[in-house]
């Protein structure tokens, strides 16, 4: 039973919606690993998950269909129940990535998509550009944890370096403070509401960074110390207590140079902007995605002629 690309789903009963937002990390990169503090902010655009159950079927199956941000179909799988075998897919990697998954959360909670007949249609709605770097991964995650009711941090791959802070960030409706303690992760909710939010941009770098490689490299230097440490933990939480712009990049910067030592690789200011007056802040893993910057005079007119054209304010990107 294969229902191809603008089908609606058959006639089915409404089961359950998850949605999680997605995430930006501005403080804390790589150093989260070591105990440090981090700033992570959910966003505004996030993903949906929806499920519908049909139990007068004969047998059993899930039939998986994705959309992406204009509600273009990108991904579809059909699963056999309860085996979850693939009898059909438009993307061999992203289906086995999913059946792991979903193996996972039925190791840990046995009874989940058991069930000997029905078909389970299940829809995903992403609402910003995958290439955007926000948490397609962490999103999805987050909401098939929250359908299968377990710890979402028992999804993640056994290979995966990471610090975690992605899932926890998702799995929030406010900004968080995010830290490493005993390699268990410690969360806590907080008010960021800077007075010139105003002044503070996302600009895309039409760039995609391997988090996994950026970790490697950050493990391989052995200049992490823990008074490094502690000053990314101090930077982190001033910027909470920050009152004006300049104060405020006067701390990234001071981060950005901390890391752009231990890495021993330039800022992507340094690189891509050395003439450009404001901050520009990389956020998560270095070189890619998103970069935090700071008004100043004719910036859309800056960057657009550098090519870069995605630019988007603090209330458009930060829940």
């Amino acid at each position: 039973m294969i229902f191809r690309n603008n089908d609606i789903f058959p006639m089915r009963q409404y089961q359950h919606f998850f949605y999680s937002h997605g995430k930006l990390l501005l403080t804390g990169e790589y150093f989260i690993l070591y105990g440090s503090s981090g700033l992570a902010l959910p966003t505004v655009k996030g993903q949906s998950l929806t499920i519908y159950y049909n139990n007068s079927s004969k047998f059993s199956g899930l039939y998986w269909k994705s959309f992406d941000e204009i509600d273009k179909l990108w991904f579809e799988v059909f699963f056999k129940l309860p085996s979850l075998d693939i009898c059909y897919e438009t993307e061999n990697k992203i289906a086995l990535r999913l059946r792991d998954l979903l193996l996972k959360s039925r190791k840990i909670k046995k009874k989940f998509l058991q069930n000997s007949l029905g078909i389970y249609y299940v829809k995903t709605k992403l609402e910003f550009p995958i290439n955007w770097g926000l948490g397609s991964s962490s999103t999805l995650i987050n909401n098939i944890a929250k359908w299968a009711k377990i710890n979402p941090y028992m999804l993640l791959e056994n290979k995966f370096t990471g610090s975690g802070y992605d899932i926890a960030c998702v799995s929030e409706s406010r900004p968080i403070i995010y830290r490493l303690k005993n390699k268990r992760p410690h969360v806590i909710p907080i008010d960021f509401n800077p007075p010139f939010k105003d002044q503070l941009f996302f600009l895309h770098l039409n760039r995609k960074q391997n988090t996994c490689e950026g970790i490697r490299l950050f493990r391989s230097k052995k200049n992490v110390s823990i008074k490094i440490i502690d000053t990314i933990s101090f930077i982190t939480k001033r910027i909470l207590f920050c009152k004006t712009l300049k104060e405020f990049e006067m701390l990234l910067i001071q981060h950005e140079r901390i890391i752009s030592c231990i890495l021993d690789i330039p800022t992507i200011k340094e690189i891509y902007f050395p003439d450009y007056l404001g901050i520009v802040k990389s956020l998560g893993a270095w070189g890619g995605d998103f970069v935090l910057i700071s008004y100043r005079s004719g910036m859309k007119k800056y960057f657009s002629k550098k090519g870069f054209h995605t630019i988007l304010s603090f209330d458009e990107m930060i829940l």
